[in-house]
């Protein structure tokens, strides 16, 4: 009888706290945003011009290849305050998101992967919490040469901590920019 009752009072326990957990792979609504089909890059120098790199991609991440990818140009040794504008273009109206990344910045996080050049990039933006964002950061390039950035948004609803890997979460944008940094 005692064995019956401890078995009976560990599965309520378990079932107890399977329960009491969030379910992380749903993210809420709250959360949810229009589709990004559009992205600017302002690359901004002290003393120095400022640049903007567009990308557009009518049908949002996946699907068929954007219609236009601006190269980024920079130089090596110079710093660059960089800010990202995000879109939802649909019908030739242009409505900037930016805003509404930011708010729900708990729930979303930049990523800026370098491939075949050197660059160092510091996000300034934080959330709430205190943890990064990335839609304000700072680029430094340290030489010459032609690769691309990975840029990608993760939606991490539940899940962002103050250093997590570009693969928590889901991706809400991952599109390569190419680069050339004479």
């Amino acid at each position: 009888m005692k064995q019956v009752k401890r078995i009976l009072f560990g599965m309520l326990f378990v079932f107890s706290l399977a329960g009491c957990s969030k379910a992380v792979d749903k993210p809420n609504d709250e959360n949810e945003h229009e589709s990004i089909n559009g992205i600017e890059l302002i690359f901004s120098e002290s003393g120095g011009p400022t640049k903007s790199f567009m990308l557009e991609d009518a049908d949002g991440d996946g699907g068929n290849p954007p219609s236009r990818i601006d190269t980024i140009f920079a130089q090596p040794n110079k710093q660059y305050s960089v800010v990202v504008k995000i879109f939802n273009i649909k019908n030739g109206v242009s409505k900037d998101l930016t805003a509404t990344i930011q708010s729900q910045g708990v729930s979303h996080e930049f990523y800026f992967i370098p491939t075949k050049i050197t660059a160092v990039i510091q996000k300034t933006d934080r959330d709430k919490n205190g943890y990064p964002i990335g839609i304000q950061s700072n680029w430094q390039f340290s030489a010459m040469g032609s690769g691309s950035i990975l840029l990608k948004l993760m939606h991490k609803t539940a899940l962002k901590g103050p250093n997590d890997g570009p693969n928590v979460g889901h991706s809400d944008i991952q599109i390569s920019l190419p680069t050339i940094i004479k």
